[in-house]
């Protein structure tokens, strides 16, 4: 056969497989494929399986060749994971099982059909056709299965079940751990059986494997899914009983207000047929600051949280400004523009770093007249946040950055962390940390899709 040819076969079947994978591990995420992560990963594939094909030669023992292999697995999965994570915005977990799964359902196909081609098919007098039957088809279906599984899981909404597994830390390490476990099954197999001769059961054998990994880990999801929409429909509930709290609170002030007003009216009264004008405008001035004081703060919390749209996020600080009204703390929240649900954090762990910084703020405010300050803007390129507290003692702003500070005591300094882990998982989020005018203060800058 013609160098030429032989050549393009190579780039041919690199690039089938690596596009396979790609298009796989986007199809797991829901995400529809994108050119350049795309060129990126498939010319990343090219030359890694070129350096993986020539150093394999160098290579005599064959536990070297597996440990080689798993390596070079590792790295291929670890590539696309980052891509993954940089155009698509999710974490880094996330991704990379993504991609990991991708592979091991992309390879599974291939070796099946590749191993079977081999097996079964007729020796022709012609090498193009042979090669055609044991070469260009196996590595074509990898990328037609591909395309098929991932519509097949658009189709059937897989990626927000999938999603789910990565809400938690421990849930994300295990499904990581199975996928990986899967990945490696093949090189593992062919280590242990180098010989083995495929049949029909074979095929059905490694095909029903990818069925039942992927039952498997929508089943996993779904159950995940309704665990979490039982404590969510809890936590809304309770939510909402801060909600009417807060509103029964409202409405105490009110008939307070009706009381004292009509009192403060009789008093009026007199002056006005005494012919005080200047006790009538000094009545005035006092009850304009009276009604401020008692409901003019009120009123206005109520209003900024109707500007705050998305329910979730409302309920949260509903919650906590109940709380703040139990400890005596003066909660203020400014939302002078409504909000949208646009932000390129994912709800769920928007509402677990507003919650970090909002109980971190509560807990360090001063105990003697705790103040927290929340202030919700939302522009065009940009929620920003800001929540500032005041304190008895200055936090040591170099030794926020370390795992575990804390200035309440035993027991406490894990939050930070994990507001900065799922910050971490986003690229473009900002967040900043000072003190001014006696008050620490912490933003973030969250960008707008």
């Amino acid at each position: 056969m013609p160098f030429i040819f032989r050549l393009g076969t190579v780039f041919l079947v690199f690039f089938c497989f690596g596009f396979g994978v790609f298009k796989m591990a986007f199809g797991l995420l829901g995400q529809k494929i994108k050119k350049i992560p795309c060129v990126i990963y498939i010319a990343w594939f090219c030359a890694a399986s070129w350096a993986q094909a020539f150093l394999g030669l160098l290579l005599e023992d064959p536990l070297e060749k597996l440990f080689f292999e798993l390596i070079f697995l590792t790295l291929h999965a670890v590539v696309l994971g980052l891509l993954l994570k940089k155009f698509c915005h999710l974490p880094f977990i996330h991704t990379l099982t993504a991609a990991v799964l991708g592979n091991f359902i992309v390879y599974t196909v291939y070796n099946v059909v590749n191993t079977t081609a081999f097996a079964y098919s007729p020796v022709f007098d012609g090498k193009y056709l042979y090669v055609l039957t044991t070469i260009y088809i196996p590595y074509l279906s990898a990328p037609l299965a591909a395309i098929l599984a991932s519509y097949i899981l658009g189709k059937s909404s897989f990626y927000r079940y999938f999603s789910h597994l990565f809400v938690h830390r421990s849930r994300a390490a295990l499904t990581f751990i199975v996928s990986f476990a899967l990945m490696c099954v093949w090189t593992v197999l062919d280590f242990f059986y180098p010989d083995s001769t495929p049949d029909a059961g074979y095929a059905v054998f490694f095909f029903s494997l990818i069925v039942a990994a992927l039952f498997w880990v929508q089943f996993l999801a779904m159950y995940v899914e309704s665990q979490d929409k039982i404590k969510a429909q809890e936590e809304t509930i309770l939510q909402q009983q801060a909600h009417m709290e807060l509103l029964e609170e409202l409405r105490q002030e009110i008939r307070a207000f009706r009381h004292d007003f009509t009192n403060l009216f009789s008093g009026l009264a007199l002056q006005a047929q005494e012919g005080d004008l200047a006790g009538i405008q000094e009545f005035m001035r006092e009850t304009s600051n009276y009604f401020d004081t008692k409901l003019g703060n009120e009123i206005q919390q109520m209003d900024c949280l109707k500007n705050i749209r998305p329910y979730a996020l409302r309920s949260l600080i509903t919650t906590k400004l109940a709380a703040t009204r139990k400890k005596h703390i003066q909660l203020v929240l400014e939302t002078p523009c409504p909000m949208n649900e646009t932000q390129m954090i994912g709800t769920e762990d928007l509402l677990r770093a507003l919650g970090i910084l909002l109980d971190n703020a509560i807990e360090s405010s001063s105990e003697k007249d705790g103040v927290v300050r929340v202030i919700l803007l939302q522009e065009e390129k940009e929620l920003y946040l800001a929540i500032a507290n005041n304190y008895d003692a200055a936090p040591d702003l170099s030794a926020l950055t370390r795992k575990g500070y804390t200035t309440k005591g035993s027991g406490h300094g894990a939050g930070l962390s994990s507001y900065r882990r799922i910050l971490s998982g986003y690229h473009g989020c900002v967040s900043r940390t000072y003190i001014k005018d006696d008050m620490f203060v912490q933003e973030l800058h969250i960008p707008v899709v």
